[in-house]
C-alpha cells in the first residue's frame, strides 16, 4: 500500500509540472491543499495499519518459552511433560481436604483411528496452580473420609472393571481394597457399599448382589440381593444407600447384616396388580407395600429369572432349568422345551 501511494504521489507531481498555469490558479491552489490533506491521512492510516499486523502476527506465531511467559501463572495440569490449561468449569466433583484439593477433568487420547474420552482423578496443593494425576486409568467415582481418599480406577472406554483403592491424602500408604468393582458409596462415614461389574462376575447372584465392607476393608458382607420381576426390571446397578434402605428406582429394600434376600422391599410405580412376584436368591410374592411376602421357592445361589406369569402359574428359571409353579406356592414341576411349545 506504502508502494502505490509513491507511485501516485510521482504521478501527480508530473501532471503538476506540465499544468503550471493551472495549478497555480485559485481552483488549482484548494484541490491542492486537499489532496495533500487527504493523502498525509492516507499514509498515517497505512502506516499504523501495518503496525498492528506486526503486533497481531507476533502473538499468533510465539514459540513455547513466549507462550510458557504469558501461562506461567495460569492453572496447568501436568502429564508427561505435556501442558493443559483447563477451566474451572471442566474441573468436575471438586473436594478440598487438609492442603489438597481433588478434582476429575476429562481426558481425550487417540489410538490409531480411536478416540477416547474418560475422566481422571487430579489433585493440587492450595496456593499452588499445578496439579497431578492421581488415578492410573480412568476415574468415575471418588470420595474422601478424614484423612483418607477413596477411588476406582476404572477402565478407560467404560465405568466398569474398577479396582478400589485408598490411601491417604498424600496419597501415601495406598492400599488394594477390592477388584473388578464397578461402583461403590460410602455411607456414615463407617460403611463401603459396592457393586461388581456384570460381565466379569456372571449370573452368580452373590456376584450380582450388593456388598458392604469396612472402610479398612473388612467384614465383607452381601447387604442387599439383585431382584428382578416382570414389572420391574433389574436392580443392579442404579442404587443410593440412605436410612438402611437400598433405592433401586422403582422400589427400595431393607438393607441385610447380611442379608437372606428376604428382605422387605417397597414397590412404588409398578401398576396396578394386587400382588408382586420377583427374584432375589429365591422366588417370593408380596403386597406392594411390602406385607404379606411369601416364599415360592426355595434359594438358589447360581441363577433366578421369571420368565412369563400366565392364568394362575409363573414360569421361571432356577439354577438353569425351567420349572412353573402356581402363584401360591403349589403344583411345581420341571417344564421341558417340548412341553412348553405345546402351550402357545
Amino acid at each position: 500500500m506504502w508502494g502505490a501511494y509513491m507511485e501516485y504521489r510521482k504521478n501527480f507531481l508530473a501532471w503538476m509540472k506540465n499544468n503550471k498555469v493551472w495549478v497555480f490558479c485559485g481552483v488549482g491552489i484548494i484541490l491542492l491543499v486537499l489532496f495533500l490533506t487527504m493523502h498525509i491521512g492516507r499514509k498515517d492510516s497505512v502506516i499504523d495499519m501495518d503496525t498492528d499486523s506486526k503486533a497481531t502476527n507476533s502473538i499468533e506465531v510465539s514459540d513455547d518459552a513466549d507462550q510458557d511467559s504469558l501461562t506461567d501463572k495460569e492453572f496447568v495440569i501436568e502429564i508427561d511433560g505435556d501442558k493443559i490449561y483447563p477451566i474451572a468449569a471442566d474441573m468436575m466433583d471438586e473436594q478440598k481436604a487438609g492442603d489438597w484439593i481433588y478434582f476429575r477433568y476429562i481426558l481425550e487420547e487417540t489410538y490409531g483411528n480411536y478416540t477416547v474420552d474418560y475422566p481422571v482423578l487430579f489433585r493440587y496443593k492450595e496456593g499452588d496452580n499445578i496439579a497431578e494425576r492421581v488415578s492410573k486409568s480412568a476415574c468415575y467415582s471418588y470420595e474422601i473420609v478424614g484423612e483418607y481418599l477413596y477411588y476406582l480406577d476404572s477402565t478407560m472406554d467404560s465405568q466398569a472393571h474398577g479396582a478400589l483403592y485408598v490411601s491417604k491424602l498424600d496419597v501415601t500408604d495406598e492400599r488394594l481394597l477390592g477388584e473388578e468393582l464397578y461402583d461403590f458409596q460410602i455411607v456414615d462415614e463407617q460403611y463401603i457399599y459396592y457393586t461388581y461389574s456384570y460381565d466379569t462376575i456372571g449370573v452368580g447372584l452373590e456376584g450380582h448382589a450388593l456388598h458392604r465392607m469396612n472402610l479398612d476393608g473388612s467384614e465383607k458382607m452381601i447387604a442387599a440381593y439383585e431382584v428382578s420381576g416382570i414389572d420391574m426390571g433389574t436392580s443392579h446397578f442404579n442404587y443410593k444407600v440412605e436410612d438402611g434402605w437400598v433405592d433401586c428406582g422403582t422400589f427400595k429394600m431393607k438393607i441385610g447384616e447380611p442379608a437372606d434376600g428376604f428382605e422387605e422391599i417397597v414397590f412404588k410405580d409398578i401398576g396396578d396388580n394386587d400382588w408382586v412376584y420377583y427374584v432375589t436368591n429365591r422366588l417370593i410374592k408380596a403386597r406392594k407395600d411390602g406385607s404379606e411376602r411369601m416364599e415360592l421357592d426355595g434359594v438358589d445361589d447360581y441363577n433366578y429369572e421369571i420368565e412369563s406369569i400366565e392364568d394362575d402359574w409363573i414360569y421361571y428359571i432356577k439354577g438353569g432349568e425351567k420349572y412353573k409353579i402356581r402363584t401360591d406356592g403349589s403344583g411345581k414341576e420341571a417344564v421341558t422345551d417340548v412341553a412348553r411349545s405345546k402351550k402357545y
